[in-house]
C-alpha cells in the first residue's frame, strides 16, 4: 500500500481559536493482488454497532485463499459505515520553528473505510477496469490492483488541530499500515510526506516539498462514500 503525498492543504481557524489543518489522503494497491478484508462471519447478521473482528483474505494464483486475523471494523458515526481501525497515522514534526513545542498531541491514528475511489495511472497485472470494492460495507472492503482510496480534504475528521502552534516549517507524513498487520509485498514503501511552510496569521500552507518527488497521476471516479 502506496500512500501519495498529502494533496489540498488548507489552515482554518476555530471559533475557539484554534487552528486546523486540512487535507487530502490517498493511498493505492501496486501489489500482486487485492487487499480483501473481511468480516467475521459468526458476527455477521448482529444489529448492534460492535466491534467485529477483521481478516485479510489472501489469494493464490491458482484462486485459492488464506485467512489472517488482522485487526477490527468500528463504527463511525461522523461517516455513517464501518471503519477499519488504525488504517493509518497523520504525523506533525517541527522542521525549523521557534522554541519547542510539543507535538504529540498532533500525531494521529485514523479509522479507515477501505474502497477503491481512485484509478492509478500505473501499468501493472490484474487491475479490473471497475471497481471490485465500492462500498462502505460491514461484511467486505478491499482496495483492487492499480485503485486507490482517497479521502477528500472536506471529508469529516480530515484534519489535524494544530492549536496555537506557531508559523514555521513542518513535515507532515502518512504512515499506511502502521502494525503491519497486513501481509504486502513489501512495507517499505508505506510512508509518504511533505515539508510545509505553515502561516498562521494569514492561515495560508506552502509546500515546500514532496516525498515521494514523482507519484503517478491519479483518477478521481467516486467522489461519495457508498455504504449498507
Amino acid at each position: 500500500l502506496l500512500p501519495l503525498p498529502p494533496k489540498d492543504l488548507s489552515l482554518t481557524r476555530k471559533s475557539n481559536g484554534d487552528v486546523l489543518l486540512s487535507f487530502g489522503t490517498s493511498y493505492y494497491n501496486q501489489g500482486n493482488g487485492p487487499l480483501e478484508l473481511r468480516a467475521d462471519h459468526e458476527t455477521a447478521g448482529i444489529r448492534k454497532d460492535i466491534e467485529r473482528n477483521v481478516f485479510q483474505r489472501i489469494y493464490d494464483t491458482q484462486g485459492n485463499f488464506r485467512d489472517k486475523l488482522v485487526g477490527v471494523f468500528l463504527w463511525h458515526q461522523s461517516h455513517l459505515h464501518y471503519h477499519f481501525a488504525d488504517f493509518i497515522i497523520y504525523d506533525l514534526e517541527a522542521v525549523n520553528i521557534p522554541g519547542e513545542h510539543d507535538l504529540s498531541g498532533v500525531r494521529s491514528k485514523s479509522t479507515f473505510c477501505v474502497r477503491d475511489t481512485s484509478k492509478i495511472a500505473l501499468t501493472l497485472q490484474n487491475v479490473p477496469e471497475k471497481a471490485g470494492y465500492l462500498i462502505c460495507g460491514k461484511e467486505k472492503q478491499g482496495i483492487s490492483v492499480g485503485w486507490a482510496d482517497t479521502y477528500f480534504y472536506n471529508y469529516p475528521d480530515q484534519n489535524l488541530n494544530l492549536g496555537n502552534l506557531p508559523s514555521g516549517i513542518y513535515k507532515l507524513s502518512f504512515i499506511v499500515n502502521p502494525e503491519n498487520w497486513f501481509e504486502e509485498v513489501s512495507v517499505d514503501n508505506n510512508k509518504s510526506s511533505v515539508i510545509i511552510e505553515l502561516n498562521m496569521k494569514k492561515l495560508t500552507v506552502k509546500v515546500l516539498e514532496e516525498a515521494p518527488k514523482n507519484s503517478p497521476k491519479i483518477e478521481h471516479i467516486y467522489y461519495e462514500q457508498v455504504f449498507k
